[in-house]
Parts: C-alpha cells; structure tokens; sequence
C-alpha cells in the first residue's frame, strides 16, 4: 500500500468510485494474504496509542481531545511511530484497547501512550473518564473510569522506554452532582503525582493539583507544545519534556506548568531520530476497532488515505477533499497543498452525521433538538411506564435505552436516540391529556411525600426517679425556740461556779457576765 499512488484523470463521480473500488479491492486483497505468522515476525520498534476523548454523554462535551489526539497522532507517525488512534471510547472499548496493545509494547522499543479527556483523583488515585461514565457518588469511579495504572501498566513492557502522556488534568465535571460514600475521602483538584517503575515515564499536562487549559484554539496549549516538540530532530526525550513546559508556561502565562515523574536510563533517547532513517515511513495501523473509534470516518476513508499519503501530488490531495471535504485527514490535507502552493477546494455543506459504532446513520437527529422537547420526550416515556429518572433534558444512558425499548415495542429502527420521529410518535400515543394527569399525579405523590405528618404522640409519662437514701436532718426550730437556743447558749456560763455562790449556787455574782443568771434559771434549766 505505501507505494500505491493514485492519478486522476477527471474528478467525475463514476471514476472516482471506480477508483475507490480498486483501492478497497487491493487493501483487502493485501490483508488477506498475510497470515498471521508474518504479522508475528514484522516486529516495530516504536508503537503509540492515542486516544482522545471528548464527546462525553453526561456532561459537557471537550471540543479539543478529538483535535489533539489525531494532531498528535500525525506527529508521531511522522517520526517513526506505529499509531493506533481510538476516539470517544467507552469504558470497556476502553480497556479493550489497552489490552492488545499491551502486547504490542511488549514487544517494542519503545511504547507511548497518550490520552486526552477528563481524569480525576479521588484518595490520591488517579482515574480517566470514558464517554460514558456516570458518577453520582464517589465510589462510582471504581466501576466507571479507568485507573491510571491500568493505562501505565499496558505501556510497560516495552525494551528501552515506556511513556505515558496525559493531557487529561482538567477540572471534576461530576464534582457538583456528586457524593461522598464517606465523609473522610478527599476528592482532589487536578491529579495527584505517581511514582512509575524504571524506564518509564509519566507526564502530565499540570502538576499535582492543578488542572489544565483545553484551549480556546484547535488544539489545548500541552497539545501544541507535544507537537511542535516532536517536530524537532534529535532532541532527546528529556530535555524535549522539558522544553514543552517552558512552552506551555508561555502559551499559559504561567498559570499551567506541566510534570514528568520517573527516571530514565543513562542512554540517551529521541522520540524524532533522523540519524537512521527508514526508506519506508510508518502508517497509521487501520484495525477494526481503530476504524469504528476513528469520529466521521469509515475504514474506505482510512484504506484511500494510506494509499495517498505519502503522495506529495496536489492532484490526489485533492480528490481525497473531494470525496471527503469533512474528513478525519482534512485539516492535514489542505496543510500539505498549501505548503505544495496548491489550490485548496472550497469547504461544501456536511454530510450526515454517522454514528459512533459507524453501524447506524443519525439524518433524524436535528442539532435543533432543544432541550424543551427532550424534557416533553422524557416525559412522555415516564407516563408509558418506562423508568428513566427525573425528565432532566440530558439523553443519558437510562433515557436511551428506554427510547431503545419503545422503539422495539412500536417496531421501529431501533437507535436509542432523541429524534422528532420519535417525539412525534411518543405525541400520537400519549395525548396532551394524558401527559396532563401525569404531571397532576407526579405533583401530588410529591406533595404527599414532602407534606409535614400531623399524627399525635401519646404523652410519654415521665419517669419517676427512686429516691436517694439520705440522713435525716433535724427539723429546724420555730423561731421563738431558736431565740431561746441562743439565749442559753450565750449565758451558759450561769450554770457554773462563774457566776454560782453559796452553798446552794442559788445566788449569781454581781458581775456583767451573769445579769441575766435569774432569767437563764427559769427558761434554760
């Protein structure tokens, strides 16, 4: 395929189709006699997986990660590099692909890893965010994301060095919707730092707790600093790590500084190595997966640009923008007829919209579909019975795959998506009547669950305590008996001989001490 060239005598629809024929015959033919024994033995020496996800299902979408990862993706093979490119992937087309390309590095030289998307950290462990994750509380992320590891882990292997890159330090976008499983785990800003084995290195597009720019340009600022990087020859991999942070700090005016963690061994490495050039440049590897991952692109597409790129004919350029002016390959097309000094073909309305398993075309799925009708969509399902939550205007998984079950039930294509062919359907079933006491009772069961209970309580008697043993006290004098006490007390001294004469002791002294003697004889004796 590499040296298949491709000339156009008359960009008509018949030749061009004629011509595209001819291209898939002879990739397949191609692919058909390789057995597998070979495919064994072309061993690579340097082999990167790119994956950018940015079309997200339940929150907003990164317009950037798609941009970024086949920008990327282009550099590398520009250099050398086997490239495997997988767009908004789900999380079990996620760990597919991490998977067998785990086995490819292992048998590497070098094996790169890049990813750009949403990641997280909650307990200090890093996790990335496939298309379709859903995280309501914390501990949802163990069954919804990819760990980092998982991603360093199928990079390792590799002979001389393991690189992973993550573009992916961007704010939480489930931070405010979701909960804590426990009060003590922390739910980090950014991602925290790893410590990676030998020979591999880990980069980040921000240091530990700090997030990263997506960029209001075609590419975020870490991404553009990557691939001016890579387009420098022979400049080893640290110090090309080290002059991308001084790029992003420019381009970021300081506010986003990149991290590398793990050490590399004392020979030196280049990514770009023009010392020994290979006669034959790399492709991208067009697998089955890598085609369905690849956003508006289908694998006649891929098989037509490998059969031209290494063409530097403005012709064949050309007929690809023809055939594909909305094309994965576009953006890079266009760069090379202009840098060919080549006219390029003005952009035409674009095609339909092809879904993401490239199975089911979307023409009924306006971009006008606003938010309003998915709310009356929702609603409409709910009243048939269909359980999907609140009617909160987001198409999530629930709402597609009760659009999936009515569709079955009224034998119609079954998509799964939002469509006014759906909603029209969903009016001529459920009438504004219908709709109408639905919402009635909706209001009252909530009504009845929020309303204050007006119950009565039985008065609980209250407890009576055992009473504490205690001394018993002397019951206090009456006054005029206390006054008596005092009286006594204080003239004591006429009961003794102080005060006492004669014989008898009838008779008191003369003294100050007994003048009240005769009245202490009737009253305290």
């Amino acid at each position: 395929m590499n040296s298949l060239a491709l000339r156009l005598e008359a960009t008509s629809p018949a030749n061009i189709w004629n011509l595209f024929a001819r291209v898939l015959l002879i990739a397949t033919s191609t692919l058909l006699l390789m057995s597998p024994l070979q495919a064994q033995e072309s061993g690579v020496e340097r082999v990167a997986l790119v994956i950018g996800n940015g079309a997200y299902e339940n929150v907003a979408e990164l317009k950037n990660p798609p941009n970024d990862s086949a920008d990327l993706a282009a550099a590398l093979t520009a250099v050398g590099f086997e490239v495997l490119l997988h767009t908004d992937q789900t999380q079990g087309s996620m760990l597919n692909t991490l998977r067998d390309f785990r086995r490819r590095a292992s048998r590497a030289e070098i094996a790169l890893v890049y990813f750009a998307g949403h990641g997280i950290e909650i307990d200090r462990q890093n996790y990335l965010l496939p298309v379709d994750a859903v995280l309501e509380t914390d501990s949802d992320v163990n069954f919804e994301a990819v760990k980092l590891e998982t991603m360093i882990f199928s990079a390792s292997g590799a002979k001389q060095l393991s690189m992973v890159i993550v573009d992916a330090c961007r704010n939480n976008p489930f931070a405010a919707s979701m909960s804590r499983s426990t009060a003590s785990r922390s739910i980090g800003h950014g991602l925290s730092s790893v410590e990676p084995t030998k020979n591999t290195l880990v980069a980040f597009a921000a240091k530990e707790g700090t997030t990263a720019a997506d960029g209001t340009g075609r590419n975020s600022p870490y991404a553009n600093a990557l691939v001016a990087a890579l387009g420098q020859p022979n400049l080893e991999v640290g110090l090309m790590m080290r002059k991308v942070r001084e790029d992003v700090l420019q381009l970021t005016g300081g506010l986003q500084e990149p991290a590398v963690y793990g050490a590399l061994p004392a020979e030196q490495i280049f990514l770009n190595d023009t010392r020994s050039l290979s006669p034959v440049a790399p492709e991208f590897i067009v697998t089955d997966r890598a085609i369905e991952d690849v956003p508006n692109a289908s694998a006649g597409e891929i098989v037509f640009w490998k059969s031209i790129s290494d063409s530097f004919q403005t012709s064949d350029l050309q007929t690809y923008l023809e055939i594909y002016p909305d094309g994965f390959f576009a953006e890079l097309a266009r760069a090379r007829i202009k840098q060919a000094g080549g006219t390029v073909p003005q952009l035409r309305d674009p095609p339909a919209k092809v879904a993401r398993d490239n199975t089911v075309s979307e023409p009924d799925i306006e971009d006008g579909f606003t938010r309003s009708e998915m709310v009356e969509l929702q609603e409409r399902l709910s009243a048939l019975g269909h359980a999907l939550g609140p009617a909160d205007g987001i198409a999530g998984r629930r709402t597609e795959a009760a659009i999936r079950d009515y569709e079955k039930a009224k034998k119609l294509p079954v998509t799964g998506q939002a469509t006014r062919a759906v909603l029209s359907a969903l009016r001529d079933q459920v009438t504004d009547a219908d709709l109408t006491t639905w919402r009635s009772k909706q209001t009252a069961r909530a009504s009845r669950k929020n309303a204050t209970p007006t119950r009565t309580k039985a008065v609980a008697r209250p407890k009576v305590a055992a009473p504490k043993p205690t001394a018993a006290k002397p019951k206090s004098p009456s006054k005029p008996a206390a006054k008596q006490s005092q009286f006594c007390e204080a003239n004591k001294q006429c009961a003794t001989s102080q005060c006492r004469i004669g014989d008898s002791g009838e008779f008191w002294r003369k003294t100050r001490g007994c003048k009240f003697c005769s009245v202490y004889a009737q009253r305290c004796n």
